[in-house]
């Protein structure tokens, strides 16, 4: 069973609404009181015309609806390939109840009890069994874990339903007639009396026949071992020929390598001899250029006087004009500092006004406190009389509702003769007392008000006049900080004008000629080719050592190599090898293997003859073990029979076995989804018979609360499926194919609710449809629909 589509109008929130569901992993999400929780309760109401919980039809109708508009819910959904429709609606002041179910188009029952039989029917489960199989909030998962062991007992006896003991009854019935049927069927299918003898014959035949093949298997493998041997003499004698041959390979290439080596280092001797003379040759006019380069040392030398003679001319011209400008500043700062001196005048007087006006806003601000606190000490004294005043006219009232006949409120006598003495006598403590207090009260606080509202204006005047003051204060402060910078620049210019001073005098003592210095340059320019051709040749006669020792080392290697040669040549003569003969072997030897080969064949078909004749024997024997395990499973069955027949007898005893065989399967479903949902982590979830939970870690049994909350949100979750497909399994109805959890997030944390997303990721190949209601809207993207309310 799935769900395609809900169409509501006027259920409780929702004036119209019409939902296509589609399948997969499917999220309901929206706020809090966007009526998540109200699409399943619709989808529970369509099935068996009842709310979830029972109460005042009125209250499905839309507050906004009125009398006469209908309460129309509609749900398609599909079992089997089948397309189903269920429309129930309430209509009038008496929400009367009417609705239809059709298939695939069809209407087939109408009436509102008839549906709901026809219904259950159908998917052959109550509405409380619907709900707990089908649909599971983050209660039920916590509590699966966080409950004593008696309350889960009977939390998860609820979700399977003793209603379901009938129906187990009835399967009893069904599986007896089964096994009749069965037994009935094992007989005519074993083997008789003489089918067993046949059988037995040929297993003699056959011993016999696989005897004398073995025999011939004996003797083929001696001849084949002979044969082997002389294949491992000549197989030797080839290794040692092989050997002989790479040697001998070896060798030539070792001779031809020195030859080689002889020749480059010929080479190369020649090519040092000559590089050799040209060096020696460029030493001698080397020589020549020795004045030229003491001359061109002397000419840099005079370069470097006129460039520090030239440096300090550009320094004093700098100076002078820097001289120049200082005297400008000079002036000006003297000016500046006269009129920022002038605008300071007063700045003291104005800072002791300024405390004047403070100290005399504060004592304002304590007089407008005293007031204020005067001004509440009357209030609450007015408070205080008028609530006297309230409790004597209750006090009268009570005692115009007792009359005279009454007793005393205050000491219990009979008031009698003294009634009107008492009221009378409580009316003048009101007007006397209470109320002259109170108007002496209210005088007091007009001038109390009064004197603290000339306080507050005496005070928002000073502020005015302080705020005024202290802004001028502000301004001659700017000043002042500008009057003390102006001060440091000055003393900053007088002082570099006097550093500058003493450096013209000390640099008068130098004297730069241009003409002077241009002539020294030219000098050096027109001999500079000459001294940068005595730099490069010094440059490559570095390499004059470096070539005479490589000649040398050269002849020494020309030397050892034809000493090499010698003995490689010498070496190579030594080593004998007849190819001839290795060719001969090579064609012996393949000889050989093909007889082996064909030897081996021969065997083989033998051996196969052999492992043929085996099968059948063995299948002969299977056969005969067969029909004995055909025979123990008929008595088996019988016993079975037997079994259930007694079972039938007693419904308390089936009720014993009902849990023995629920909780293994629990186990085994919870298991398999735990395992797979973390990767083979976890292979194993135990179900007691006491329903106690318990995790297999490594091979060790566990309880459920050693394991992380995020660990322990997973198992919840699969156990809570386990007990909904169990469910599903004891009420018979395969077909369901959705689930639905009602805010199962609670209050975890991001990691753990992705992990639980990635849970029902990893099993909704299970389901065509996972429903999650949620408020988390940040989640939405990780369903692959989404209804948002």
């Amino acid at each position: 069973m799935i769900l395609s589509r809900l169409h509501l109008e006027n259920f409780k929130k929702y004036t119209t609404k019409t939902i296509e569901f589609g399948e997969g992993l499917i999220g309901i999400i929206g706020k809090n009181g966007s009526g998540k929780s109200t699409i399943f309760e619709a989808i529970l109401f369509a099935l068996y015309g009842e709310a979830k919980n029972r109460g005042n039809k009125e209250l499905l109708r839309n507050a906004n609806a009125n009398e006469k508009e209908a309460v129309v819910v509609e749900l398609e959904f599909e079992i089997e390939a089948v397309l189903y429709k269920v429309a129930r609606e309430f209509r009038g002041k008496a929400m009367s109840a009417n609705a239809k179910f059709y298939k695939n188009g069809e209407l087939t029952t109408s009436g509102a009890k008839e549906v709901t039989s026809a219904i259950v029917r159908l998917t052959k489960m109550s509405k409380d069994a619907f709900m707990h199989t089908l649909f599971a909030s983050q209660k039920e998962l916590t509590s699966l874990s966080t409950l004593k062991p008696e309350e889960r007992k009977k939390m998860i006896r609820k979700l399977l339903g003793l209603e379901k003991i009938d129906f187990v009854e009835k399967e009893l019935v069904e599986k007896s007639r089964e096994l009749k049927r069965e037994i009935e069927a094992f007989r005519e299918v074993l083997l008789g009396k003489d089918e067993i003898k046949q059988k037995e014959e040929q297993i003699k035949s056959d011993e016999a026949a696989k005897e004398a093949l073995a025999k011939e298997v004996l003797s083929k493998t001696q001849e084949l071992e002979h044969i082997k041997l002389r294949e491992q003499g000549i197989k030797k004698e080839l290794e040692l020929l092989a050997k002989t041959k790479e040697q001998k390979q070896k060798l030539f290439s070792e001779l031809e390598l020195a030859k080689n080596s002889k020749s480059s280092e010929i080479l190369n001797q020649v090519k040092l001899s000559a590089e050799l003379h040209q060096l020696e040759h460029k030493q001698e006019e080397l020589k020549k250029l020795e004045p030229l380069k003491a001359e061109y040392g002397a000419l840099q030398e005079q370069i470097k006087e006129q460039e520090k003679l030239r440096e300090f001319h550009l320094k004093k011209e700098g100076i002078l004009k820097e001289q120049a400008q200082l005297r400008e500043q000079y002036t000006k700062c003297k000016i500046d500092i006269d009129a920022l001196e002038k605008a300071c005048e007063g700045y003291e007087e104005f800072v002791l006004n300024a405390k004047n006006l403070e100290q005399n806003i504060a004592v304002l601000q304590e007089s407008i406190s005293d007031k204020h606190t005067i001004e509440n000490e009357i209030k609450a004294e007015t408070t205080a009389e008028q609530k006297q005043i309230d409790m004597t006219n209750a006090k009268i009232a009570k005692l115009h509702e007792l009359g005279s006949e009454g007793a005393c409120p205050t000491c219990t006598r009979p008031l009698l003769e003294e009634y009107d003495n008492v009221i009378n006598s409580l009316v003048d403590a009101i007007k006397d007392t209470h109320q002259k207090k109170i108007t002496e009260y209210q005088k007091q606080l007009q001038n109390v008000t009064a004197q603290k509202a000339a306080f507050e204006a005496q005070k928002k005047e000073k502020e005015k006049e302080f705020l005024e003051l202290t802004k001028n204060i502000n301004i001659i402060q700017s000043k002042l900080k500008d009057l003390k910078t102006a001060k440091e620049h000055f003393v900053h210019v007088e002082q570099k004008g006097i550093k500058n001073k003493e450096e013209l005098q000390e640099l008068a003592t130098y004297s730069y000629d241009e003409k002077v210095h241009e002539r020294v340059k030219n000098s050096l320019t027109s001999i500079e080719p000459q001294y940068k051709h005595a730099l490069s040749l010094e440059t490559e006669l570095k390499r004059l050592v470096l070539v005479k020792s490589d000649l040398l080392q050269v002849n020494q290697k020309i030397e050892e190599l034809k000493a090499v040669v010698q003995n490689k040549e010498a070496e190579f003569k030594s080593v004998i090898y007849d190819d001839v003969k290795h060719k001969h072997q090579l064609q012996e030897h393949e000889s050989i293997l093909k007889t082996i080969e064909s030897k081996t064949a021969s065997l083989h078909e033998i051996k196969v003859k052999i492992a043929n004749i085996e099968g059948e024997i063995k299948t002969v024997k299977n056969s005969l073990q067969n029909n004995e395990i055909q025979l123990k499973k008929v008595q088996t069955k019988k016993d079975d029979l037997v079994d259930y027949e007694k079972i039938k007898t007693s419904l308390s005893e089936f009720k014993t076995r009902l849990n023995s065989k629920v909780a293994p399967r629990i186990s085994s479903i919870a298991s398999e989804m735990y395992s797979q949902i973390t990767k083979g982590k976890y292979q194993h979830i135990e179900v007691s018979n006491d329903f106690d939970f318990f995790i297999y870690d490594e091979g060790k049994k566990y309880p459920i609360e050693r394991f992380s909350g995020g660990e322990v949100d997973l198992a919840n979750l699969v156990l809570r499926i386990a007990i909904s497909k169990t469910l599903t399994e004891l009420s018979g109805a395969s077909s369901i194919g959705f689930l639905a959890f009602d805010e199962v997030f609670g209050s975890q944390d991001e990691s753990r609710r992705m992990e639980i997303l990635e849970a029902f990721h990893t099993i909704k190949e299970q389901y065509r449809q996972i429903f999650l209601i949620s408020h988390e809207m940040e989640i939405k993207e990780m369903f692959e629909r989404v209804v948002e309310l």
